[in-house]
C-alpha cells in the first residue's frame, strides 16, 4: 500500500515543489549583505531613532510649557474662568461616567 502511494503524485505537493522551485529561481542571485554593511545600517537606524525621540521628547516640553503658560495667563487675567474650567472639567467627566453607567445597570442581573 506505501509503494502505491509513492506511485500516484498528490497535485497540490506538485504545486508546493513548481511554487518552491520559481522561488529558487527568482532568488538565487541574491547574497546576504556584509557584516559592515549591517553595521552601517543599524548605526544609521539607532542615530535615526534618538534623534526622533529627541524632537518628540522637544515638542512634548514645549507643548507642555505652551499649555501651563496659557493657564497661567488665564488665571493671571481671569480667576472666576479658570475656577469654572477646573471645576466644569471634573463635573463633566462624573456626569457621563454616571450618565454611560445608567443603562449597563441591568445589564449582568440577568445571570
Amino acid at each position: 500500500m506505501n509503494s502505491d502511494n509513492k506511485k500516484i503524485p498528490d497535485p497540490l505537493l506538485e504545486r508546493l515543489d513548481l511554487g518552491l522551485k520559481r522561488l529558487d529561481r527568482a532568488y538565487e542571485d541574491i547574497t546576504p549583505p556584509s557584516l559592515s554593511a549591517l553595521t552601517l545600517q543599524i548605526t544609521a537606524e539607532s542615530v535615526r531613532l534618538r534623534n526622533r525621540a529627541r524632537k518628540e521628547l522637544l515638542l512634548f516640553w514645549l507643548l507642555s510649557l505652551g499649555l501651563v503658560g496659557v493657564f497661567l495667563a488665564l488665571l493671571n487675567e481671569a480667576p472666576f474662568i479658570y475656577l469654572v474650567i477646573q471645576g466644569a472639567i471634573p463635573a463633566a467627566a462624573l456626569i457621563i461616567a454616571a450618565a454611560s453607567r445608567i443603562p449597563r445597570k441591568g445589564y449582568g442581573a440577568e445571570e
